[in-house]
């Protein structure tokens, strides 16, 4: 186990036995003063400049915009001027390099070349049906690849806007120590990750480069973005223009900055829930009961088109296209989604290892083959167990199969995700419990305790919660290495915040350290007024989740319980209805077989039941398969939809999500399949089964 404090101290004797270098700042983000010289006032260099547009990518990097490229090649296509126009916006704000004429050259050269492939393997004689199916993928695929940038940009404005909240906030806290509106921008853009930093730098280059005469005229531009997008989050960014007021007005001002964007978050959140109902009925419907009834028809529907009901259009239909309608809805859904807040960023933590890694005795191990290995002893057993004569073994194999997969992709999910979700739960714990601590502790500064005893009183008062391990560090720090405060916390090597690499916490600090070195009593009334924030915030937060809690319980019971029980049921089912066509057609052959007559349609229907001289159309194991790989699909999407509707989008959080959704969904499959069948299928085969006498 991960002993933080341990292994603190022991980085902190490291440091000070060797000496090899002096403490340094934990940022290179500095809070100026109102009268500090320009020259210290952070002014960008050429080479950050080239940095930033390194950052958000200066030349054709991913395969879309590879493609985009190769395509503006092609001479005399060109999008007509309003298409050009939307193209551009999407382009833009979605950080792609490519031009409008290579998306739109893209989209229909893809389009065309696979209507042209499809053609072909028509012409070559893969059926009309399965032709006018590949025909709509061509389609689909070239409409897909046209509104591409669109989707990225959408996407994007949602993670900015996840991050809107801490924006006003890092600007708020800035602005309250210094009213500097560019110097505000920069330090929530140094302390922000993703998109919205992105944007941001933008901002602040396009003010050095001369775009926009001041910062107030950068921010106006800005807000009018914003102003459909994220209504709050625009009132919030005017309201610090105005800061050009008395001392107490401006204190009321931050106090109502941050009140717009936190209770505009929160209505919004509640509209959002509201409309969440519809498209739950939707995908309840299209996802679960159409195909379910779907599905139940099918065995019937081959007895009467057994030349067109083939298995390959069920896997298509259910496996692929189904699907594929599904992701279009939850896309559309999450368009509307509002800011909510996200999770904290983790990739700066000691002890964490990347995406795709796990950690074991300080080695770095790939999560894949742990997931392989699981999956081929399942798929072993299944190839055995489907190659059995007797039928119920064969369809318990084909379940061990889907198991196997399922296995694996939870066995990757949550190896990938268990470690990093662990340290993300604590860190969000401690920003939680922060505004306690930190109310407490502006109280003994402002009572004159000098700030090693108040950094160890707070630690003692707030034994019980976990942000104590933060102070106790912070404490030992100072206490056994002599180090300052600002060390204690920041150092690079012992520093107490990198057990805990909270942004939010560490800007935070930075604000009190830097309002401490105008005077304790600044440093006091910055901690009070933060804490207060921090308190809002959360509350908001809180309220959010109450908001959201019903219809993601809903969600949640769709995805794990009731689409893999009535899968498993759907397997019985398909299973018994099998059995009785099988048998049935078993008996009027031994009718054809002692001279029994029969006409042409009876005897063309004797096709549908798998005996008019070749195998069944669909055999049990197969509809099995097909069922299986459409539940564990549906168990992913809707675990996706639902972390992505509460936190945005979290790569860790849809990774653990998905481990324990699929989990319990796919142990509820098997079982629902296993009593059902043993509860009729015994006997529904002792009915089928010829007595003696």
């Amino acid at each position: 186990m991960f002993d933080r404090k341990e292994d603190a101290e022991k980085r902190a004797m490291e440091a000070k036995r060797k000496e090899l270098e002096k403490v340094r700042k934990m940022s290179e983000i500095q809070i100026p003063t109102a009268s500090s010289p320009r020259s210290e006032r952070l002014i960008p260099k050429p080479k950050d400049y080239r940095e930033f547009m390194k950052e958000i990518k200066q030349r054709p990097q991913g395969i879309y915009e590879k493609l985009c490229a190769i395509s503006e090649k092609f001479p005399g296509i060109e999008p007509p001027t309003e298409m050009k126009r939307s193209l551009q916006d999407s382009i833009g704000a979605a950080f792609i390099y490519a031009t409008p004429k290579g998306a739109f050259s893209a989209a229909l050269l893809i389009g065309v070349s696979l209507i042209l492939l499809t053609s072909l393997l028509m012409y070559v004689g893969i059926g009309l049906t399965m032709g006018m199916v590949l025909v709509l993928l061509s389609v689909l695929t070239g409409w897909y690849t046209y509104n591409y940038p669109s989707s990225v940009a959408n996407s994007l404005t949602l993670r900015m806007s996840a991050d809107s909240v801490l924006a006003i906030l890092y600007m708020v806290l800035y602005m309250r120590n210094s009213p500097n509106l560019e110097g505000a921008i920069r330090f929530a853009a140094q302390n922000l990750k993703g998109p919205l930093a992105w944007d941001l730098k933008k901002l602040l280059w396009d003010i050095e480069l001369g775009k926009y005469p001041s910062a107030n005229a950068a921010v106006l531009s800005y807000v009018e973005k914003w102003k459909e997008k994220n209504r709050e989050f625009a009132e919030a960014l005017n309201l610090l223009r105005q800061t050009d007021v008395g001392v107490a007005r401006k204190a009321a001002l931050f106090d109502e900055t941050i009140n717009v964007i936190l209770d505009g978050t929160k209505e919004r959140a509640k509209h959002f829930a509201e409309g969440l109902r519809m498209p739950m009925m939707a995908i309840n419907a299209l996802g679960i009961l159409l195909p379910i009834i779907g599905l139940v028809m099918f065995p019937v529907v081959i007895i009467f088109m057994s030349s067109v009901a083939k298995p390959i259009f069920l896997f298509v239909g259910y496996d692929i296209l189904l699907p594929l309608m599904l992701i279009f809805l939850v896309n559309h859904t999450l368009k509307t989604k509002p800011p909510t807040f996200s999770q904290p960023d983790i990739t700066e933590a000691r002890g964490v290892s990347p995406l795709g890694y796990i950690k074991i005795r300080e080695r770095l191990l790939p999560v894949w083959p742990f997931a392989v290995a699981i999956g081929l002893v399942f798929s072993i057993v299944s190839l055995l167990m489907t190659s059995s004569s007797d039928l119920f073994t064969s369809v318990n194999g084909s379940v061990l199969g889907i198991m196997g997969l399922a296995f694996a992709i939870v066995i990757y999910a949550y190896l990938d995700s268990y470690q990093k979700a662990k340290l993300r739960a604590d860190i969000e714990r401690i920003e939680d419990e922060f505004s306690v601590a930190l109310f407490e502790l502006g109280n003994l500064l402002a009572s004159g305790v000098p700030i090693e005893l108040a950094v160890d009183k707070v630690r003692a008062n707030v034994k019980n919660l976990k942000v104590a391990e933060l102070f106790e560090i912070t404490s030992m720090n100072m206490k056994k290495f002599g180090y300052t405060f600002e060390e204690a916390m920041f150092n690079k090597d012992v520093g107490a915040i990198w057990y805990y690499p909270s942004k939010l916490i560490r800007s935070i600090m930075q604000v009190v350290v830097q309002s401490s070195k105008k005077s304790v009593a600044s440093a006091s009334d910055s901690m009070l007024v933060v804490s207060r924030y921090l308190k809002g915030v959360h509350d908001v937060k809180e309220e959010i989740n109450d908001i959201l809690s019903e219809t993601l319980a809903s969600m949640k019971f769709l995805a794990m319980i009731l689409a893999p029980l009535v899968g498993g049921i759907t397997v019985t089912m398909a299973v018994v209805i099998l059995q009785i066509l099988g048998n049935i057609g078993t008996r009027i052959a031994s009718i054809v077989q002692q001279g029994g007559s029969m006409s042409t349609i009876q005897l063309g229907l004797l096709g549908g039941f798998g005996l008019g001289g070749g195998a069944p159309p669909i055999t049990a194991t197969a509809f099995q398969f097909i069922i299986g790989i459409y539940m564990i699909e549906i168990s992913l999407l809707l675990s996706i939809f639902i972390n992505r509707v509460q936190y945005g989008d979290d790569a860790i959080g849809e990774r653990l999500s998905v481990s324990r959704t699929l989990l319990i969904g796919i142990f509820i499959y098997a079982i629902s399949w296993y009593i059902t069948f043993g509860l009729f299928g015994g006997t529904v085969q002792a009915l089928l089964t010829p007595t003696g006498g």
